[in-house]
Parts: C-alpha cells; structure tokens; sequence
C-alpha cells in the first residue's frame, strides 16, 4: 500500500470525502529567484462530521530514505520560502499590498506532512528529529510551524493503524496524534 491508498482507505472507512481526484502528484510552485518547491503530491480532504464539513489540503512528501535526513529537512525551507513568497507584478509599480503566490491557489496556506519508509525504526525516528530540528532552528521554518500544523509518519504506521490515528509526530514536538489535529 502506498500513502495515498492509505488516505483514501481511513477516509473511506470514517465518510470523509476524499477519492482519486483529490490526489495530485509532483505539483510545482515558485518560491521566486527562478527556484521552484515541487511537492510530491497535494492532497484535498474532507472531513465529515454530522453536518459539518472542514475542507483540509496538505502538501504530501513521502521519503524513501533516499536522500540524507538533512536533505529531506531542507524541504521545510523551501515551503517556508513558498509561504513568504510574493509574486511581483512584471512591469508594473506595485500599488496595493502583494498577497502571498500561494494565495492564488489555495484558501489557507496547507499543512505539511512527511511520510517516512525505506529504512530501519531509528533510522526513520532520526530523520522526524533531524525535520523537528530544522522547524525548532530556522528562522523562516519556525515561522511557518508557528502558522501551518506540520508532521511526520512512518507509511507502515499509516497503513496499519490509518492516517486519522495517533501516528503523525508533530514538528513542533509533542505527542503523536492525527493528522487531522496537528
């Protein structure tokens, strides 16, 4: 199974909306200064509960133990900088207050939601540790956490228990809860 699969199955089994079209991969925004941040996928989700309806999105990064742990906490900065970022009008004076690039896409800025596989327990658990640092000791990140809910998961986890259990670590520290209520 795969960290959509593992959405779609917990929003399923708990009548949340969420189905194939509320997943889409390798989806790229500028940050300014010709850099782009490319998530590996954005992800629209309701959640039902009797008459109430609260409209979740995420940028989803599911990390294979490919790339080094400092590498992967690098990814917080770059959506620090999307969160920040400002697209500058091209060849006019800016009149009115910019509102962030992102803005254009989304209501609220989404939360951010690492998914971790490919190596060992303390390997993985190191790697939710190397993204707290990162979210604890940048200036832009520790922005971004104050603002957006950010967390981390071992993708055995979110197929064995589902993503609505208490298997996200948030950045910011605590205990493990939904990710939901990051």
């Amino acid at each position: 199974m795969y960290a959509r699969t593992a959405f779609a199955a917990d929003a399923r089994r708990l009548g949340h909306e969420h189905g194939p079209w509320d997943w889409t991969p390798e989806v790229s925004h500028s940050i300014g200064e010709g850099q782009r941040v490319v998530a590996d996928a954005v992800m629209y989700y309701t959640v039902i509960k009797g008459e109430q309806r609260r409209k979740l999105r995420a940028f989803v990064e599911v990390d294979r133990a490919t790339m080094s742990g400092e590498r992967l906490a690098v990814k917080l900065i770059e959506y620090a900088r999307l969160h920040q970022y400002e697209a500058q009008p091209v060849g006019r004076r800016r009149r009115v207050a910019a509102e962030p690039g992102w803005m254009r896409w989304y209501p609220v800025f989404p939360r951010g939601l690492f998914v971790l596989t490919g190596a060992s327990r303390a390997r993985l658990k190191d790697r939710i540790s190397d993204l707290q640092a990162m979210a604890a000791q940048h200036p832009l990140v520790a922005a971004l956490a104050r603002e957006v809910p950010l967390g981390a998961a071992v993708l055995e986890d979110l197929e064995q228990h589902g993503p609505a259990q208490d298997v996200w670590t948030p950045l910011t520290g605590g205990t493990p809860r939904p990710w939901t209520d990051l």
